[in-house]
């Protein structure tokens, strides 16, 4: 039973000596996926902070389908700019409380967290689909500004 979000992949891009908009490669990935139509799909800017509770907050893109989530970083650093993203399973809350209810809660909430074929079918679907979209979004934002693409972390 996962009682805190799972993270499950994390990849990025770096370009050297390129200034580049956040918000404007956001914009060009919800447009993307807007594209394709998929079924509950969301994407909304979140803010999260940068380090500590008095730190600077930084703008995401997070893109939602039921549990799985990606969180997207688009940001300038020095005179360079880099692209991340991270694919997260967030934590089944009702499970995990249905959980502590004595005796009867473990086997509950085991058979709460149990997925069909259909649902792994999906979830995959899912993401492997946002993290293609993604790879487009940055092959096109490397056409548009003259960049070769560098070698990307896994």
């Amino acid at each position: 039973m996962a009682s805190v979000d799972t993270l499950h992949k994390h990849h990025h891009q770096h370009f050297d000596y390129l200034q580049l908009s956040s918000k404007e490669f956001y914009a060009l990935l919800e447009e993307m996926i807007r594209e394709y139509k998929f079924p509950d799909v969301s994407c909304e800017r979140t803010t999260m902070k940068e380090s500590g509770i008095f730190s600077s907050s930084r703008e995401y893109l997070s893109i939602k389908r039921k549990r799985q989530l990606f969180y997207v970083c688009a940001a300038p650093f020095g005179k360079s700019f880099f692209i991340s993203w991270y694919m997260i399973e967030e934590a089944n809350t009702a499970a995990n409380i249905t959980e502590k209810i004595p005796l009867i809660g473990k086997p509950i909430a085991k058979e709460m967290e149990r997925k069909t074929y259909y649902q792994y079918d999906t979830e995959l679907m899912f993401t492997e689909s946002i993290q293609s979209i993604i790879k487009l979004a940055i092959e096109k934002v490397s056409g548009e500004h003259g960049h070769r693409k560098n070698e990307q972390a896994t």
